[in-house]
């Protein structure tokens, strides 16, 4: 593991008076050697479009994967897929139904879609990219509370969100998303199939990366959570705030790869926000420094609880980081 690429953004001048879905200005893929340290941009979007509202776009690239030569990419709108790596666009794919996308996940005959902003999984054709199917993650209705035939890509933000699913995975062949209200992964296909990840914290969840009979999660602040596949109960909670004897929140966690006990963890700068719920770990911190810490990505050995080492991001280039993608080696 030589280099890793990372999906994020770069934050838009007075973005907290603008409000939810206007936050950023340009979507991210980042290029982190991991022996010198060095970053270099390999794609920026700045531009919106026909898929974004006409004012004040909010351009991310949101959560990846790199598979078979294809690097996904998604936008709040729309998904990329580029040729690796040589980097060449085969596509973008766009729907009405697609809002506030927060990841992509390609299988062999589909692709799936955390379809954030309308509290479902979308399932495309891999052929044709039509939709095929549209899953409320709650196993209701999945129009329950939108209208079908709005283009919800013209909308800056749907909020407040039922379940905001954030990261799609599969088990045993069926179809998992990660629930960040309700600070879970359930199964799709049967609703009492679920999995308790952080209910007992005020901090949401991110990712769901499956792995060596694991499933390994982040809670926002600061804990990379480890769940055994087979009985789907938590294993340990690795507090990387402990790790780091911090005093000050470390930041934003999300964005997880995993590599035998080795961690590298994503962290996006904390910026105010008026949704006042989703920040309400941070007071744990009051009494400590008041030290905002940039965007960076860590390295972390899980198993002896070591903190291996720190790459910095780029302070005025990107501000959010949402995934972490390997690259294989040549």
């Amino acid at each position: 593991m030589k280099s890793v690429l990372i999906t994020g953004a770069q934050q838009r001048e007075g973005a907290l008076e603008l409000g939810d879905g206007k936050q950023y200005q340009a979507a991210l893929l980042l290029r982190l050697d991991l022996e010198t340290g060095d970053v270099s941009e390999l794609i920026q979007k700045s531009d919106g479009g026909e898929h974004y509202p006409d004012e004040y776009p909010n351009v991310e690239f949101t959560a990846g994967c790199l598979c078979n030569h294809e690097l996904y990419l998604c936008t709040d709108t729309e998904i990329f897929i580029y040729q690796y790596p040589e980097l060449k666009l085969i596509t973008c794919i766009s729907h009405p139904a697609f809002q506030n996308i927060h990841h992509v996940y390609p299988r062999e005959q589909d692709i799936l879609v955390a379809n954030t902003g309308l509290d479902m999984i979308v399932r495309l054709n891999k052929e044709n990219h039509e939709i095929v199917e549209y899953m409320n993650v709650q196993h209701k209705d999945a129009w329950h509370r939108f209208d079908q035939s709005v283009d919800y890509r013209k909308i800056h933000s749907t909020k407040p969100h039922e379940s905001h699913p954030n990261y799609v995975f599969e088990l045993n062949n069926a179809i998992w998303a990660t629930r960040c209200i309700q600070k879970d992964a359930v199964n799709l296909s049967d609703s009492n199939d679920r999995i308790d990840v952080n209910s007992d914290s005020n901090a949401v969840i991110h990712d769901g990366i499956v792995k060596d009979g694991k499933i390994y999660f982040t809670s926002v602040d600061g804990h990379v959570i480890i769940v055994d596949q087979k009985t789907k109960k938590v294993l340990e909670k690795v507090n990387l705030n402990a790790i780091e004897k911090s005093r000050s929140p470390l930041g934003w966690c999300r964005g997880l790869y995993i590599e035998n006990d080795h961690a590298l963890v994503g962290f996006t700068r904390l910026r105010k926000t008026k949704i006042k719920e989703n920040v309400r770990w941070v007071k744990h911190f009051v009494k400590g420094d008041s030290k905002v810490l940039n965007t960076r990505v860590v390295l972390y050995d899980l198993k002896n609880k070591k903190k291996l080492h720190e790459y910095a991001m780029p302070v005025e280039k990107i501000h959010a980081i949402y995934s972490i993608l390997v690259e294989p080696s040549t």
